[in-house]
């Protein structure tokens, strides 16, 4: 078992009575369907659909806890404190309360169950982001699908996380290892992979987004392009020829479409034989079903839907030859 501490990133708390109702109408995921114990990805758009943050939602009996990269924090707080009108909700950032530790393996729910006292079974029967607790009700463990495998995301006060994580004693990934280990997996980040300029539609966020809810921020857009089947680009993996990972932003060509996509992070990754990366293709590219150029390069890269496989990988380096 491996283990990442997510320090870095932000948390914020909503309480109040109408927290649910609020926050329903803040983000993409049909938060009013999520009960004590589940958990869902979410997005939060600007009115024109253009991706202002992601973030994961927890659900918890007397709050919901929201879990994002440290650079959205203060921003997500802002545009939640900017529509709060007559509702009854707390915004509290409890970044600094709380700690974020990740734990990577299949022995992961095995040793988490024996030092907290749950039921292994049940973790690993956790869908992805639905959590349990302690009996203290101090550490909350959910599923984390984010890096690939079996994966459990523990947040807890800070204190109690060290004491955790010093009593499972479990190695530390380089940040080298959990960057392939994301990529590989299809992870976005934002700020690396994502920002405003992109359209959530546009990222395979497929999960995050409820397409009968109710009225949020942005669900015009949402709703336009999904029903017309006309969204222009796409964040897909790509396999690349050569050697080296790729410069983010480094533009990808098409006979096709001139103007075929951009890359946005990239590693050298042995489970996938090679260099990989993921990017923005335009979906003429796509359909064209031919290998793309790299800018100023006589390397070329084929696009493979997410996550990657080996299999799949080995199929397109092939293609490549």
């Amino acid at each position: 078992m491996d283990s990442y501490d997510y320090a870095a990133r932000a948390r914020l708390t909503l309480r109040g009575p109408d927290r649910v109702r609020f926050l329903h109408g803040m983000v993409t995921c049909d938060v009013a369907k999520l009960a004590s114990g589940a958990g869902s990805r979410a997005a939060m758009l600007s009115v024109k659909g253009r991706l202002l943050a992601d973030l994961v939602i927890f659900a918890r009996a007397e709050s919901l806890l929201l879990s994002m990269e440290g650079d959205l924090g203060e921003k997500v707080r802002l545009i939640l404190e900017k529509h709060l009108v007559m509702d009854d909700v707390e915004v509290v950032d409890d970044t600094e309360v709380l700690g974020e530790l990740g734990l990577y393996g299949d022995d992961a729910p095995a040793r988490v169950a024996r030092a907290l006292g749950l039921d292994e079974g049940s973790l690993r029967s956790l869908p992805a982001y639905h959590h349990l607790g302690d009996d203290a009700g101090e550490t909350l463990v959910a599923r984390d699908p984010s890096l690939g495998g079996v994966g459990l995301r523990l947040i807890a006060p800070r204190a109690r996380l060290l004491s955790l994580a010093a009593s499972l004693d479990a190695p530390l990934l380089s940040e080298a290892v959990r960057e392939a280990r994301r990529i590989e997996t299809g992870t976005p980040r934002y700020g690396v992979d994502l920002d405003e300029d992109r359209l959530v539609v546009e990222l395979n966020f497929d999960d995050a987004i409820s397409f009968d809810k109710g009225c949020y921020l942005g669900q015009e857009v949402v709703v336009r392009a999904t029903t017309r089947g006309r969204v222009n680009r796409r964040l897909m993996g790509l396999v690349v020829s050569g050697e080296g990972a790729v410069p983010a932003k480094t533009k990808l060509g098409s006979a096709a479409h001139a103007e075929a996509g951009v890359t946005t992070s990239s590693v050298v990754s042995g489970r996938m034989g090679g260099p990989i990366a993921l990017g923005y293709v335009h979906r003429a590219a796509l359909e064209a079903g031919a290998p793309l150029t790299l800018e100023d390069s006589d390397r070329r890269a084929w696009p493979l839907e997410l996550p990657f496989t080996p299999e799949r990988a080995a199929e397109a380096r092939a293609r490549l030859q």
